[in-house]
């Protein structure tokens, strides 16, 4: 059953999905104005007006695809509420986990031209609810305005400097040095103390961070040594700023054997 938001949005059916088999329920959330999402913030308000009235809420259960991967681009894609795993499939089958995207975040790129499609397969962590907006309409309005052109294209470059220092943490940084600073971006900001709880499972988390699920936990074994206490998936950190310190000194010990090699090679040369 459909219902009526304060931005004119409808909600749809949820997508049958493997939880949805087993009865249980998915909460959906109020969704902002389109005002509020970081792609729309900056549009002319005729173009929003026009993005209102083809936008769609859908709702998914954990596990359930959004798209797959070689589908036709249907819909332009936006988390309202949850996370979307983004995934890679091999012609042999075996999967790789691109990223995960969560609140306000686009879901793969806004298609340019007609007949494209998916490079990616797209499924939902837990609950999660998304703003879908027709394809082709969206394309034409990108070409329409030059305001959502622009905020498209700030969106790609966003995306391109989110992915550059996600590879340099991949080249750069130890299982350690990632783990602790996954950690302290999930701390709230203004606390020295908090708990909360990790947005999912550790399984996930490892293969967002390229590391194995074995070497994940002595990571996470290493932190309680600097106040980072775990159990399943509720953390407490003891002092934040504690494990700040800790992200820097992990960081400048990544770049001694560097700084080493310098130092070697001035004193050769002298």
């Amino acid at each position: 059953m459909a219902s009526q938001t304060d931005i004119g949005l409808s909600f749809a059916e949820p997508r049958k999905g493997r939880a949805n088999r087993r009865g249980a329920r998915v909460t959906v959330a109020e969704p902002p104005s389109l005002r509020d999402l970081r792609l729309f913030a900056s549009i002319d308000n005729e173009t929003l007006a026009r993005l209102t009235l083809e936008a769609k809420v859908e709702t998914f259960e954990d596990g359930a695809v959004i798209f797959r991967q070689g589908d036709p681009v249907s819909a332009v894609v936006i988390v309202l509420h949850g996370f979307v795993k983004i995934l890679r499939i091999a012609s042999c089958g075996d999967e790789t986990l691109i990223g995960i995207n969560s609140d306000g975040e686009t879901v793969g790129q806004p298609p340019s031209s007609a007949n494209e499609t998916y490079c990616v397969s797209a499924e939902a962590i837990g609950p999660t609810s998304v703003l879908k907006f027709p394809a082709a309409r969206f394309a034409r309005l990108v070409k329409e305005s030059p305001s959502l052109s622009a905020a498209v294209v700030q969106d790609s470059k966003d995306k391109i400097a989110a992915l550059i220092l996600e590879i340099e943490s991949l080249k750069a940084q130890n299982a350690d040095q990632r783990l602790a600073h996954f950690i302290l971006s999930l701390c709230p900001p203004g606390e020295e103390q908090c708990r909360f709880r990790l947005p999912y499972d550790k399984r996930l988390i490892a293969a967002r961070l390229g590391v194995k699920q074995e070497t994940l936990s002595r990571a996470f074994a290493k932190l309680r040594d600097h106040g980072v206490r775990t159990e399943t998936r509720d953390v407490l950190v003891e002092s934040v700023s504690r494990l700040a310190d800790l992200c820097d000194q992990l960081g400048r010990q990544c770049r001694l054997p560097s700084e080493r090699s310098a130092q070697s090679a001035r004193e050769d040369a002298a």
